[in-house]
């Protein structure tokens, strides 16, 4: 009787283990914008295309990471034009980095960035290791 009972429990138990896997995966979309200019016009174009990506691929997940430095390393100055819009993305998990090397050659301190920047040795490091990590690469600005 017991032996009976195992079978369709175990044929079933079976029939659950491979359908699990087959759940569809969550697609996680990731990408790295990497923002060199000092032009204020391609800071906002940054700004508009990181949101319509959001709003594009929504609901999937999208992480965004825009990786200031060298000229663009200003538009992460907590004084600066964009500087409310930023801690905006920041809040909806955009982050956004600021290369050491660009600070130091500008004069920049950490308390001189928005709140919530990170701070990466090297700007084109970063990017580098995004797309060897599977990131897509943009270019910001125009």
């Amino acid at each position: 009787m017991l032996r009976k009972l195992m079978v369709p429990v175990l044929i079933v138990a079976g029939a659950i283990l491979c359908v699990l896997p087959m759940r569809a995966q969550v697609k996680v979309h990731k990408v790295v914008f990497a923002l060199t200019s000092p032009d204020e016009t391609d800071w906002k174009l940054t700004l508009n295309n990181v949101r319509n990506l959001m709003t594009g691929l929504a609901p999937e997940a999208v992480e965004v990471e825009v990786v200031s430095y060298g000229p663009g390393i200003a538009f992460l100055k907590k004084n600066g034009s964009d500087a409310d819009e930023i801690l905006k993305l920041e809040s909806m998990h955009v982050h956004f980095a600021a290369c050491a090397n660009a600070m130091k050659k500008q004069g920049l301190e950490p308390a001189d960035l928005v709140s919530g920047v990170e701070i990466v040795p090297a700007g084109i490091v970063e990017v580098v290791k995004k797309q060897e990590q599977g990131w897509t690469y943009i270019k910001a600005g125009r």
